[in-house]
């Protein structure tokens, strides 16, 4: 029983990130190094003029721990760790999706630069 309701549950997941995408899909897994400064310099609200002053450090320190050892990120796991934001339960930990989504096209539009 508990083997069937796991499968229909991965089924469901796979049958709509095929219909609706994922961020797996649409963001490269190259990893790029990305310093603190630039994550700052990235995310301040002179770019993305909706984000508070709390909601650009929680962006800002969530990103810099979603480096690895070497400093370096993909565009994936950036878009992941925004997404758990937008999700986050704890309403000081949060962002909006509008912010999501301006943040990564910032991102998307330094990470083009660099290629």
């Amino acid at each position: 029983m508990r083997r069937s309701v796991v499968f229909l549950a991965i089924s469901y997941m796979s049958f709509f990130s095929y219909l609706f995408g994922s961020s797996s899909d649409r963001y490269s897994d190259q990893q790029k190094t990305l310093s603190e400064q630039t994550i700052q310099d990235i995310v301040s609200r002179s770019l993305v003029n909706t984000l508070s002053k709390q909601e650009e450090l929680v962006v800002e320190r969530a990103i810099a721990t979603a480096r690895k050892g070497n400093g370096k990120i993909s565009l994936r796991q950036i878009d992941e760790t925004l997404r758990r934001l937008q999700h986050a339960k704890d309403p000081n930990q949060r962002i909006s999706e509008h912010d999501r989504r301006k943040l990564m096209k910032v991102f998307e539009n330094y990470y083009a630069k660099l290629a």
